[in-house]
């Protein structure tokens, strides 16, 4: 069970899939205390337009389920939006990160090897 509250992610917290390419564009997740961010390393770390899609972890763990499976229901979406991809939170009630497809590919890599799950952290 998740703490109540969400903890405070710092730099270090977060990894990106091995198939990310080492130019800083990547999807970035953090695990820890029964809580997972997500956020893009495009950004500086803590900047104002540091924009992060904080869930759970279990929630987390079902978005990639459906992610290795094909489907695309879950609790984080990922969106094609023509020029790259979108990534939110399914209830619409966060912020939204812009990803391309290079950068989403690597990431589903990564969930697909299973360098996410919560026993790897």
């Amino acid at each position: 069970m998740p703490a109540l509250t969400p903890p405070e992610f710092g730099e270090a917290d977060f990894r990106t899939a091995t198939a990310s390419q080492p130019n800083g564009d990547c999807v970035q997740v953090a695990r820890r205390a029964g809580w997972v961010a997500l956020r893009d390393d495009k950004t500086d770390f803590g900047a104002d337009d540091d924009h992060r899609l904080l869930l759970t972890g279990d929630a987390f763990d079902r978005a990639q389920d459906a992610w290795r499976t094909g489907g695309s229901t879950g609790p984080v979406r990922i969106a094609d939006r023509g020029d790259g991809h979108v990534m939110r939170l399914d209830d619409r009630s966060s912020s939204e990160l812009s990803f391309s497809t290079a950068e989403i590919e690597a990431f589903l890599d990564g969930v697909i090897r299973g360098e996410f799950d919560s026993t790897r952290y």
